[in-house]
């Protein structure tokens, strides 16, 4: 239970100023007058909150009085004690007034509609006035009038009703009729008339016996409920909660009060169907008076007055509801409880003039639900309840707390973290979300939780920049930006440059932050700080004398967004970063490994070898040698010296060329197995060199390889021999030396050891004869196996033999069978055009002047000519029966024709005059005669097939040579497209002229 703060007697409220204040905003705070009250009660959060109603209400109070007020939909009526009616908007603001009274204004009563305004006076009228009209009805009753209550459908009904008492002791029932209005005395003799609340049809009053309740649709009094003792001196309380539910609050007890609907029950002899009755729900007495009291939920609102408790005191003093003492009386207090007295907030106002004030001073009204009548009664859903707390010189509003209230008194409290959580719930303003950050960032900070505090920076100070960068100084400020780095939003909202280069310095000046520098620059894009500036402040970190690694990485990080891809290799080289041999392809930097080949090679020796070998364009051989063999031994550098050349040579043999002689002790120290392929690949090592290094580290068949190449071929087949012992080996060498004397050195060598003997025995089959091996056998001496052996000698020399005939045989046949072939086809004939020889057509071209026609129907030869000479060439001359060089008819009398097998003719006299070869004819009976055979692009005449060796040189086909030269310039390798030449010697094919 929280105290509520005082206004001060200065305050701008008391002067008539603003008075939408709420009361906590004065300097002066309201202390309980019960100082035992322990600690947890004062964690107890408010249900309300108050604030003083503002407008015009302190410029009209500060010359008046208040008396009492009603709260309507629209509309507040406040009456006074010079007899003014003040309409008010729920801001405070006038709106109209009625000064309809010239004394105290005791109630004022609203219909349900709003439209008509009842108010009653100690001057002992009631007026009633339309709020939208000039409608007006003014009784006077001639004695004071204490309550007064409209009809809640007042304004719909022309019976204009209405219910009125006071001091008479009657309370009127008046309605309007025909011949005007009418009065109807409902109950008197009983005293005062202090209330009355009107109910759908349900009036309620208390005069000084008690409360009763008439219900106007059965026009019959339902209950009787008598006043509770001590209670003569105060002012009765009545609340509609509902349609059915009546509160009653009379001096220290109140009374909850349900109005129930009888069913017919003939046996009991009860009432009809439809009579109303009460039960009373609960009673409770206080340790206070009730002032006030309106519905919340299913608990109420109390307005309690404190009663002077010292010792000595009587009951009829404590029912006076004076102070003992006048101008010290308490402050009036707001409680919640429910029907069972169970208090659950309790808030003291500080109220101006408290001192001074009686319980009946003070009022307490409620905002009705819709549809209510001025009874009172619960709020609609969705409405927010609202209490007025009057007393004669101030009006306070009350209303439940809403969720932003909570916040604040969250943060007051230091529940900073319940706080964040409504506000993110979305049930609070979203504008309360910085003032809770704040808050709660100042908390936190304030505790040294630094981590904790920068971790929810993300979540309080969302997209707002402004806020970012105020913290990020304020960090900075506390030097705990390190905690903060990884929070920093880089984009949505991107912060000013100068942000994040405060932040980068603050990591760059404290070793102990290095590592997070590093992953802060390659986290953060580089357009967003300077990047120049970041690096000078790192360079000068390092020349104070700063040997960290991760400062120089943060610094190689920086040159690669700077683009200085150079600078940061040699960083990553001297750091040895895994990544470095991507990086450097990924930048092309390889003209700048040259002198880094030892650091590469020990970072990893197979990517080092790798790269360099696939660049030994731009790094020669010699850079790599000569730094992996500088220095100390390094038995590992020595390996990737061997693996480097090693590569270096499956790559290019000659590449490093004047590396082999070190090749040979590199392979022979670290992969003996690939020596002798080098060996035998390579002719640029010294073979002296290279068989001291293979006899010192004992490798027999290198040194007999080496010795072979030396041409020390006798020492070679004995280390073979002796050594190896290996006959294959020792066969397959003295083979490869073609050399016969080795047979026999080889076969002296092998007679002192009886396994040599019958290795040899198996193995030079084909080579020398077994025979003469056998002989060589030294008498007595035991060959191991010598009868399998020598069977095996004799049934290979029997496959051998029958090999080689049956090889004889099928070359023997083969050749036949080619010659029969090559005769074939020499004896074919050429068809160098047309289809048969047509006697008609010859005889019509000797007709027309000796003007031979061809065969297929081509044109003549003289417009063939023609063509020849300016038209176009024909595609296909061979088989066209034309010259291949004139393009004339083939088929001229007393012209040698030569035809080669490609199907290409010549006259030979063309043929001659082209070639530059005299003719050559020979005579027969029937005509010149030319023939010839083509073999390899040439072409013989028939004396040099008949073995005359006076004919001329053989002939070739121009068309094929020229174009078999042109192609094989073109494109190498193809072979050359040939054909025999053959010599026609009759018109029919045969041994004639064709002429």
């Amino acid at each position: 239970m929280s105290p509520v703060p005082a206004a001060s007697p200065s305050s701008p409220l008391q002067d008539g100023g603003e008075g939408d204040d709420e009361l906590g905003d004065d300097d002066d705070s309201l202390s309980r007058d019960d100082e035992d009250e322990d600690d947890e009660g004062e964690d107890e959060e408010p249900r309300l909150k108050y604030q003083r109603l503002g407008g015009s209400v302190p410029s009209l109070l500060s010359s008046d009085a208040a008396s009492c007020l009603t709260v309507a939909e629209r509309i507040i009526a406040l009456g006074t004690h010079d007899g003014t009616v003040h309409l008010l908007d729920f801001q405070g603001n006038q709106v109209r007034e009625f000064r309809a009274h010239t004394a105290t204004v005791n109630e004022v009563s609203i219909d349900s509609n709003g439209e008509f305004v009842g108010s009653c006076s100690d001057d002992g009228t009631v007026v009633i006035s339309s709020l939208y009209t000039d409608e007006k009805e003014k009784f006077d009753y001639q004695r004071p009038m204490k309550a007064v209550a409209l009809d809640p459908e007042y304004s719909h009904k022309t019976s204009r009703q209405f219910v009125a008492g006071g001091l008479a002791g009657q309370l009127l029932f008046i309605s309007k009729g025909w011949l005007g209005y009418r009065e109807q005395v409902l109950h008197s003799g009983e005293g005062t008339v202090h209330v009355v609340k009107w109910r759908t049809s349900l009036i309620a009053w208390a005069n000084d016996a008690g409360v009763k309740i008439y219900d106007t649709a059965s026009y019959q009094r339902i209950t009787f409920i008598e006043r509770v003792p001590h209670s003569s001196l105060l002012r009765p309380q009545l609340v509609w909660q509902d349609d059915t539910v009546l509160i009653i609050g009379w001096a220290d007890y109140i009374k909850i009060a349900v109005v129930k609907t009888r069913g017919w029950d003939g046996m009991k002899g009860t009432l009809g169907p439809g009579a109303k009755y009460v039960e009373i729900l609960s009673v409770f007495q206080t340790d206070y008076y009730v002032s006030g009291l309106a519905p919340y939920g299913d608990a109420l609102v109390v307005l309690a007055y404190l009663p002077d408790k010292e010792d000595g005191q009587t009951d009829s003093e404590r029912g006076s509801a004076f102070p003992r003492q006048q101008g010290h009386a308490q402050r009036p207090e707001v409680r919640i409880v429910t029907f069972k007295n169970e208090e659950l907030a309790t808030d003291a106002l500080s109220i101006h003039g408290y001192e001074h004030y009686k319980a009946k001073d003070y009022v307490l009204a409620h905002a009705p639900f819709t549809g209510s009548s001025i009874a009172g009664g619960q709020w609609a859903a969705g409405d927010e309840p609202l209490y007025y707390i009057v007393s004669p010189k101030d009006v306070v509003l009350a209303k439940p707390r809403d969720a932003d209230d909570h916040v604040k008194w969250l943060l007051q409290h230091g529940f900073h973290e319940k706080a964040l959580a409504v506000v993110e719930e979305g049930k609070a303003r979203t504008e309360l979300l910085e003032e809770v950050g704040s808050r709660y960032l100042d908390h936190l900070l304030l505790e040294r939780q630094y981590a904790q505090a920068a971790a929810l920076c993300p979540k309080l100070l969302r997209g707002s920049a402004p806020a970012w960068e105020r913290w990020v100084f304020h960090f900075a400020h506390l030097r705990q930006l390190p905690s903060l780095a990884p929070h920093i939003p880089t984009s949505n909202p991107q912060l000013r440059d100068t942000v994040y280069e405060v932040v980068l310095n603050a990591l760059v000046t404290n070793p102990a932050y290095h590592e997070q520098l590093v992953t802060t620059i390659k986290a953060w894009p580089s357009n967003i700080y300077a990047v120049p500036t970041i690096i000078s402040a790192i360079q000068l970190q390092i020349s104070t004398g700063s040997k960290s690694p991760m400062l120089k990485e943060a610094l190689a990080e920086l040159y690669v967004r700077d683009k200085q891809y150079e600078r940061a290799l040699t960083i990553y080289v001297e750091l040895q970063k895994p990544y470095l041999f991507d990086f450097i392809q990924q930048h092309n930097l390889y003209s700048a490994i040259h002198n880094k080949v030892v650091p590469l090679m020990r970072l990893d020796g197979k990517q080092a070898v790798q790269l360099l070998v696939n660049q030994s364009n731009r790094i020669e051989a010699f850079e790599v040698v000569s730094q992996l063999q500088t220095g100390e031994p390094d038995e590992n550098l020595r390996k990737y010296l061997h693996l480097y050349l090693h590569g270096l040579f499956e790559k290019d043999p000659n590449a490093g060329k004047e590396y082999h002689g070190l090749q040979v002790e590199l392979y022979a120290d670290y992969e003996p197995r690939l020596l002798l392929p080098f060996l035998r690949s390579s002719h640029h090592y010294s073979l002296d060199k290279a068989y001291d290094v293979c006899t010192k580290r004992g490798l027999t068949r290198e040194r007999v390889f080496i010795l072979g190449r030396m041409g020390n071929s006798r020492e070679a087949l004995a280390l073979i021999v002796n050594k190896l012992q290996d006959m294959q080996q020792a066969v397959s060498f003295v083979q490869s030396q073609a050399d016969e004397e080795l047979w026999e050195e080889l076969i002296n060598q092998s007679m002192h050891n009886p396994e040599m003997v019958g290795s040899l025995l198996e193995n030079t089959v084909g080579h020398i004869d077994p025979l003469h091996v056998v002989n060589k056998v030294p008498a007595g001496i035991s060959i191991p196996r010598l009868r399998d052996r020598l069977v095996k000698i004799i049934t290979d020399y029997r496959t051998e033999t029958s090999l080689r005939a049956g090889c004889n045989d099928i070359l023997k046949a083969d050749c036949v069978d080619l010659l029969v072939r090559y005769y074939d086809e020499a004896r074919h004939a050429i068809r160098v055009g047309g289809s048969e020889f047509n006697a008609g057509e010859h005889a019509q071209a000797r007709a027309n002047g000796g003007e031979p026609l061809i065969a297929n129907g081509a044109s003549t030869s003289q417009g063939r000519k023609g063509g020849s000479k300016g038209g176009r060439i024909p595609n296909n001359i061979g088989g066209s029966g034309r010259c291949c060089i004139c393009f004339d008819p083939i088929a001229l009398q007393k012209v040698a024709v030569v035809a080669f097998f490609c199907t290409h003719a010549y006259h030979e006299t063309c043929l001659n005059d082209t070639s530059g070869i005299a003719s050559s004819e020979q005579e027969t009976p029937s005509g010149p005669l030319k023939s010839g055979s083509r073999t390899n692009n040439t072409v013989s005449g028939a004396g040099e097939i008949n073995g005359d060796s006076s004919n001329p040189a053989p002939l070739c086909c121009i068309l094929c040579t020229t174009a078999a030269s042109t192609k094989q310039k073109a494109e190498a390798n193809w072979f050359e497209r040939t054909a025999p030449m053959a010599s026609i010697t009759s018109p029919g094919w045969g041994s004639g002229d064709i002429t």
